[in-house]
Formats: C-alpha cells, sequence, structure tokens
C-alpha cells in the first residue's frame, strides 16, 4: 500500500514534523487524517499492516461497529497519501539546511516575476545570482539554475532590454553552455565507467565537439570541474594507467573545495574504479587507493542506498590487510557488515575475515573462516576462497614442511573449477596461470627440500615472461621463501 510506503519512508524527526502538517488547517479533512495517522504510529516505524489490519484499525481508530466498505478504506488512505506526498515535497522547498540558492529562494523568484513585481522582482534574481555564483564549487545545476534566472530576468515584461538587463540573454546562453557541457561529460565518464568494468557500450553523440567546447569555456582555469570530467573520460578512452591515475588524483586533491559533494562523490567513484583495475594488474597504487576509500567512508559515501556489494565489501577489508592497517580491517568488518545482504551476511564476513587474518600471518585463524561452507556457495567468492585456501596450504608447506598433500588436492580441484566459471577467456587463463605456476614451485620445494638460488632465478625469470596471471606479486615473494 502506498500510504505504508510514504509513512516507513519517514525519518524520526520527519515523523514528528507530520504530525504538525497534518495539523494545519489549509489542508481539508486533515482532522481525519490527523486521527488515523496517530492511531497507525503504534505500528511506527515498521507499519507492518497487510490490508485486513488496514481495515481493523479505520474500524477501531473511528469507533464504527462494521468494517469499511473498500471505498471509504481508499479514499481516506489515498487522501493521506496526497498529504504524505505534499509533506515531502515541502521539507525539500522549505529545508533550512540546504545551501545558498534553495529551492524556496528560486521559486520565489519564479512568483515574484509571474506576478509582475519589477523592481524587486529583478533585485531578488540578482541578489540570488550573486549568491551561488560566488559560492566555491558550483556544479551542473547550479548553471542550469543560473541560466533559467536570468533567462527570466531578461523575457520579463517588465524588464528593460537595454542598459544594466542587456546582457541577460548572452548570460543565460552562456550558462546554458556551462549546464549543458558539466552535465554531459559527468553523464558520459558514468557511461565510460559502465564501459570499462560492464564491458557495456553506449553511442555518446557530441562528445568530441562538448570536450572541445569545455576546453574553451574554461581556457582561463575558472571552471575545473569541466577539465576533471574531461580527465575522466580521457582516462577511461585511453585505458587506465597508473601516470593518469595518479594525475587525476592530483586534480582531485588540488580542486577538492571547488568541488559540490555531489561531484566529489562521483569522482571519488571513478578514482576508486580505475585504483580497483590497477590495483587488479598488481600496480604500485594499494596505499592510494585505500586511502580513497577511507576518504569516501568520511564523506558518507560509500554506500549506495544503504546497501554495500559483497565484493567491495571483501576488497576493502583485504585492501586494508594488505597495507598493514589490520584493526581498521576488523573495525571495518564489524561496523559495515549490517549492510551486506542478509542472506549472505555471514559467509561475506567471514571470507573478509580470512582474507585479513591472512595478511596478518595467522593461517590457523585464516583456515578456521574459511570452514564455513556457504562461502564456496557464493558464485562470486568461490575462486577467492579456492585460491585464499591455496595460499594458506602452500605458506604451511613452505614454513612447516606439512599439508603438501592438502595443497596438492586444492590446486587439483582448483584447476578443475575454473573452466566452469562465468569469466572472461583472459581471466580463465590468468587464474590458471596462477595455479599452474604455483604447482611448479611447490613440485621444486617437495624435490629439493631448500631450493637453491639458482633454480628460484629460473623461476623469477620465467615469472616474469608469464602473461596473463593472477597474484603476480605473491608469486615472486613466494619464490624467495623457497
Amino acid at each position: 500500500m502506498k500510504l505504508l510506503s510514504l509513512l516507513k519512508s519517514l525519518h524520526p524527526e520527519e515523523h514528528r514534523g507530520f504530525e504538525k502538517f497534518l495539523q494545519s488547517p489549509y489542508f481539508k479533512d486533515s482532522g481525519q487524517y490527523l486521527q488515523f495517522f496517530r492511531y497507525l504510529s503504534k505500528r511506527y516505524p515498521a507499519f507492518d499492516v497487510d490490508n485486513a489490519g488496514m481495515r481493523e484499525a479505520y474500524r477501531r481508530c473511528f469507533q464504527m461497529k462494521t468494517l469499511p466498505t473498500d471505498v471509504q478504506l481508499h479514499n481516506l488512505t489515498s487522501g493521506m497519501s496526497k498529504q504524505a506526498e505534499q509533506f515531502l515535497v515541502a521539507q525539500i522547498v522549505l529545508d533550512p539546511e540546504q545551501a545558498t540558492g534553495s529551492l524556496f529562494d528560486q521559486l520565489l523568484v519564479k512568483a515574484l516575476g509571474m506576478r509582475n513585481q519589477g523592481a524587486y522582482f529583478r533585485k531578488e534574481a540578482d541578489n540570488l545570482i550573486g549568491k551561488i555564483s560566488s559560492q566555491p564549487a558550483l556544479h551542473a545545476d547550479d548553471f542550469f539554475t543560473i541560466q533559467q534566472l536570468y533567462r527570466l530576468v531578461y523575457f520579463n515584461p517588465d524588464t528593460p532590454k537595454t542598459g544594466n538587463y542587456s546582457s541577460c540573454l548572452e548570460q543565460s546562453a552562456v550558462y546554458l553552455d556551462l549546464y549543458y557541457c558539466t552535465a554531459k561529460l559527468r553523464d558520459a565518464a558514468e557511461m565510460k565507467a559502465r564501459e570499462h568494468i560492464l564491458k557495456a557500450r553506449y553511442d555518446i553523440p557530441l562528445l568530441d565537439a562538448v570536450l572541445q567546447q569545455s576546453a574553451v569555456l574554461n581556457a582561463t582555469g575558472a571552471f575545473p570541474l569541466l577539465e576533471m570530467y574531461s580527465k575522466v573520460i580521457d582516462l577511461y578512452n585511453s585505458g587506465v594507467d597508473e601516470p593518469g591515475f595518479r594525475h587525476l588524483l592530483a586534480m582531485y586533491d588540488t580542486q577538492f573545495v571547488t568541488l559540490s559533494k555531489e561531484d566529489r562523490v562521483l569522482i571519488i567513484r571513478h578514482l576508486i574504479n580505475c585504483g580497483i583495475t590497477l590495483n587488479a594488474r598488481e600496480d604500485t597504487v594499494e596505499t592510494e587507493l585505500f586511502s580513497l576509500y577511507k576518504r569516501s567512508i568520511e564523506a558518507g559515501s560509500l554506500l549506495d542506498g544503504k546497501r554495500i556489494t559483497n565484493s567491495s565489501f571483501v576488497n576493502i577489508a583485504n585492501l586494508a590487510s594488505r597495507c598493514g592497517d589490520f584493526d581498521w580491517a576488523l573495525h571495518f568488518i564489524r561496523e559495515f557488515s549490517v549492510y551486506l545482504e542478509k542472506s549472505k551476511q555471514e559467509p561475506v564476513v567471514q571470507l573478509a575475515k580470512a582474507g585479513v587474518f591472512y595478511n596478518q600471518g595467522l593461517l590457523d585463524t585464516a583456515h578456521e573462516c574459511l570452514l564455513l561452507k556457504e562461502i564456496f556457495l557464493v558464485p562470486a567468492f568461490d575462486l577467492l576462497a579456492r585460491s585464499l585456501l591455496i595460499k594458506i596450504a602452500f605458506d604451511r608447506f613452505i614454513l612447516y614442511n606439512k599439508d603438501y598433500e592438502f595443497l596438492c588436492n586444492q590446486m587439483n580441484a582448483f584447476e578443475k573449477a575454473v573452466p566452469n566459471k562465468d569469466l572472461t577467456p583472459e581471466k580463465k587463463v590468468a587464474q590458471l596461470n596462477w595455479v599452474k605456476f604455483l604447482r611448479k614451485m611447490s613440485r621444486a620445494r617437495f624435490e629439493l627440500v631448500s631450493v637453491p638460488d639458482g633454480p628460484k632465478e629460473a623461476l623469477l625469470k620465467k615469472l616474469k615472461a608469464l602473461q596473463p596471471v593472477v597474484y603476480k606479486q605473491w608469486l615472486e615473494k613466494r619464490i624467495g621463501m623457497l
């Protein structure tokens, strides 16, 4: 039911505010709505009432001897839904915490113009343009608001078309270009990210022309946001590389104070996407990527709708532990596990902990986490869990000269599992190359007990030429331990 869905969406302070809203005599039948809302509030915040429960609530609330008809219930709930919708809109318009140039200010200027308020209207419009323009952080919507204000002023019948207001139309055109270019590049950057991650393909009309016009508009450096989104697109287009990533990161740090909250979130997500790509290639960006994740958490932008994906959760915890911040990693697991999908929460948490404990050198503790069989039933994590189990077994073999048979069994099972996974051919080859090379290393250690420097150098030389392969740096370190 729409009414219950709207009521569930209210935050505690909004729930209290909606009761006050319903007490306003401005709205028709607010007394009946208020009475029923107070009755339903006994079920706050879940509002877990089915259709039969709503009928009974109606009967009890209004002390009826019989249940209400379908029409009676519909009229009441649809009317209350309309009130709730108006309340949500009013919350946006009247929000005192909105930045300069709020929706209230914009609507006020428009209302004054519609009522031919002349000088009063133009003064309010000029003040609002000045307030928005003076902000250190402007985003696409700000440019659009300024463009609309210039247009409203110019086309108002009371505005003189000469003198101070003769340039309004020209200014409107400039800010329309700024809005279009910024919005176009922002959305194009998101499309390029989807192409990069999901291998989707998008036709983006006029993108080259917009990139060229953006360079013209930002010729003096007055609109760095255009340059940043242009750099994001260029990085995706040319192929993510470490110099390009570091250059974009430096720009982000330099221009941080000039970016709106929305653009800070969007651009840091692009940086994280690129950092993940480089990290998968084992480029030296782990520290920078970990820092980006921490900044994203501090800014409250990591979660998407109060959710975190299973992959992101595991990757962040493992990244923190590879950077040596084990306490932070375990704290992250505790704090953010509540945002995981409930049905997969326990296996995801145990896999994340296993990675942290392994990087900490606690092999037995890491192995205990992997004893939960449900981990291997999550398709996206089966190979990751198998490879981690192999790493644990290999380290035990190297360090304590045990678990060789277990190691061999796990490598054989891994090699059989890879071809059946939903991976690109290149990723399958990378996984298989890893386990096959590890088998060579294991056999060398088993046969020689202590591998001399000569065979180690030969293994390193073969590994250097091997492409593609996952966990290459891990293999290099383990060759040194042979």
